[in-house]
């Protein structure tokens, strides 16, 4: 079968990582392409599978019409939509000889709003966890659609023999929602507590989140990375113990298994995230009540002194139960069955597609003053980012 993969780029998060574990996989059976909108940026064409772009830019309004006279000269048996608004439009005027499976990666009503939209259109509805299936499941009027397929990986060669140091990762950069006030806080209370290791901090940081850095203590143990290569945050993580993953909101865990899958030993904020589908409280992590940094600083302390108790079962847990072929399976299933079924004669297919257009962005109409405001409020209040973690796209 010919299947392809549609995303907005290479630089999309945990998503790309997914879906080139998917297109690697698929190609051992299936005419596989990667398609993206924009141009590749690390992505090459050094696989058993097609990678290709449409050349656009993000909310290019013609994507749409262009992508269809693509599938016109590049015909397809099934599509898998990945968080691409860009490319959603074109669902209902599909032929019925595309089957067409919507795959939700967030928890936020953005990412899930147009899979129950265009529901009669799908064959297929994937969420990456129960944590995102559990907030539109309820809403479907054919739940036998959605099914859980968990992310899955590849994984570089772990080292076991490796003498790790008391080195911590963080993975969100500057952004509220993954925890980087919250990093500032427990830094401090860590030199506090007499913590005398590194922090690994990865991920754009803006100039005036970078003073805030500089202002903290022991700052020669801080190292700041910026965006990085997958690579190097894996070869990071191997020799760390302890991943900080403090986001008020983690649909699935794409970081988590990453790093676990070298050796490092999450540290999270006890609520109800993806994290909690990945880790077992005191067997592969620890958890420590929202907003609480005093007992926080005092879990990442106790991996540091008792690493050898986790290190081995996160490697395990990681490797065993999110590698990309039992991911595969799950997928490989779904293909064979969504082939069986009857062709769909979608709502608008023959009629002119659509453009696409850009969802308004209520936030991005306050003034920068009042973001900046915003986003400090939530950085700052744990409680209050959490309250409003679904409210990203608003």
């Amino acid at each position: 079968m010919k299947l392809c993969w549609l995303l907005p780029s290479d630089r999309s998060g945990g998503i790309s990582p997914v879906v080139l574990s998917c297109c690697r996989q698929a190609a051992t059976g299936h005419d596989t392409t990667m398609l993206m909108l924009l141009p590749p940026f690390w992505i090459g064409n050094d696989y058993d599978f097609t990678v290709a772009s449409l050349e656009l830019y993000s909310s290019a309004s013609k994507t749409p019409n262009v992508l269809l006279e693509w599938l016109k000269q590049n015909p397809q048996d099934v599509l898998f939509f990945n968080a691409c608004g860009e490319f959603d439009p074109i669902i209902p005027y599909l032929p019925s000889s595309i089957k067409a499976v919507y795959v939700v990666h967030d928890t936020a009503p953005r990412y899930w709003c147009k899979a129950l939209e265009e529901e009669d259109n799908l064959e297929a509805i994937v969420a990456v966890s129960e944590t995102v299936a559990s907030k539109f499941r309820n809403q479907l009027k054919q739940p036998e659609k959605l099914s859980v397929i968990c992310n899955g990986c590849v994984f570089p060669k772990a080292n076991l023999d490796i003498v790790r140091q008391d080195e911590l990762i963080f993975l969100g950069g500057d952004n509220p929602t993954k925890g980087a006030f919250d990093v500032l806080k427990l830094w401090k209370k860590l030199v506090e507590l007499g913590f005398g290791g590194k922090l690994h901090w990865f991920g754009n940081i803006t100039p005036e989140f970078q003073q805030k850095i500089q202002q903290l203590p022991n700052l020669q143990k801080i190292h700041i990375y910026g965006y990085v290569q997958r690579e190097l945050i894996f070869s990071t993580a191997a020799s760390a113990k302890v991943l900080l993953m403090l986001s008020r909101v983690e649909p699935f865990g794409m970081a988590t298994i990453e790093a676990m899958s070298m050796g490092c030993v999450p540290v999270a904020w006890d609520i109800d995230t993806g994290t909690k589908e990945i880790v077992t409280a005191n067997q592969t992590g620890l958890f420590a009540p929202l907003g609480n940094i005093e007992i926080l600083a005092k879990q990442v302390l106790f991996v540091c002194e008792n690493y050898q108790a986790f290190g081995n079962a996160v490697i395990e847990r990681a490797r065993s139960n999110f590698d990309e072929v039992g991911m595969w399976k799950h997928y490989e299933s779904l293909v064979k069955n969504i082939s069986e079924l009857k062709p769909i004669a979608r709502s608008k297919n023959g009629q002119e597609v659509a453009d696409f257009q850009v969802p308004l962005s209520r936030f991005q109409l306050l003034p920068p003053s009042v973001r900046s405001v915003i986003r400090e409020l939530i950085g700052r209040s744990p409680a209050l980012g959490y309250w409003l973690r679904d409210m990203r796209g608003w």
